[in-house]
């Protein structure tokens, strides 16, 4: 009679232990590992993604185009600038893991657009600063050159 109460206890308890790691594996995936986007849930975070870029980009460039030569203008060029790597850095880590297969080659389209982004905004961060003349000028030619090039790539992304 013990022996079979021992055995049965020994039997619940790996039981208990199988099921309480079950558990745990699934909490574990269910939580730490990105689930993939369906392509209509990839495409919907891709424009909201867009938009937000869309706006710092736009406030970014008023400031260029308003730019004053004063201190506080300049930091805050270079402040604003700061945020673009951080965006597509975040966007890489967050949204490249859960990328469908379907849309691999979108993905990777749209981040090599945005580093054409980043490039301009680069140029852009540089020239401003720089005193009037024909160099500003030639500099700020070339990051708006950059700057087209990036918003052509990104529309005609398909």
């Amino acid at each position: 009679m013990g022996f079979l109460k021992g055995r049965k206890n020994w039997i619940l308890t790996l039981v208990s232990v199988i099921v309480l790691g079950l558990i745990a594996f699934i909490c574990y995936y269910e939580f730490t590992v990105p689930k993939v986007f369906t392509k209509s849930e990839y495409i919907k975070e891709v424009v909201i993604q867009n938009k937000d870029f869309s706006k710092v980009l736009e406030d970014f460039l008023d400031q260029v185009y308003s730019y004053n030569g004063t201190k506080s203008a300049t930091d805050k060029i270079y402040s604003t600038a700061e945020k673009f790597p951080k965006f597509v850095s975040l966007l890489e880590e967050k949204l490249g893991p859960r990328v469908p297969n379907d849309a691999k080659e979108h993905y990777e389209k749209m981040i090599a657009a945005y580093k054409i982004y980043l490039d301009a905004i680069e140029k852009y961060k540089n020239a401003v600063p720089k005193e009037f003349g024909d160099e500003r000028s030639a500099l700020l030619k070339e990051a708006k050159e950059r700057l087209n090039e990036a918003q052509a790539n990104m529309k005609n992304i398909k």
